[in-house]
């Protein structure tokens, strides 16, 4: 019996220096702009051949943000950012994975 991936019932960020996902389990989570850049897989962000990181993190801005984001089939997101890049697509699977910590009041 396999379960079915979560899905986002919410996506807000377009302009920002966050992006939040609601979750269709309930769950929901705030992404820096910066981080989703660096964690980036496409193959100007990671080498096709080795799977070595290409990006070095220290050239994404601090204050980069989300210039657009567009759905792409069932199972990931498209985003492109302030400094220009626009090539990777962030998995559901793989925000799910990587979900940043929360924050304790």
């Amino acid at each position: 019996m396999t379960c079915a991936m979560p899905m986002p019932l919410e996506i807000v960020g377009l302009g920002q220096p966050e992006v939040r996902f609601v979750w269709d389990e309930g769950d929901e989570d705030v992404w820096s702009a910066r981080a989703l850049r660096i964690m980036c897989t496409c193959a100007y962000c990671v080498s096709e051949v080795t799977g070595a990181k290409l990006l070095d993190p220290a050239t994404v801005a601090e204050d980069i943000t989300v210039t657009s984001m567009n759905l792409v089939g069932n199972y990931g997101l498209s985003i492109a950012f302030s400094d220009g890049h626009s090539t990777g697509i962030y998995r559901w699977k793989q925000l799910l994975a990587n979900r940043p910590a929360k924050a304790t009041a």
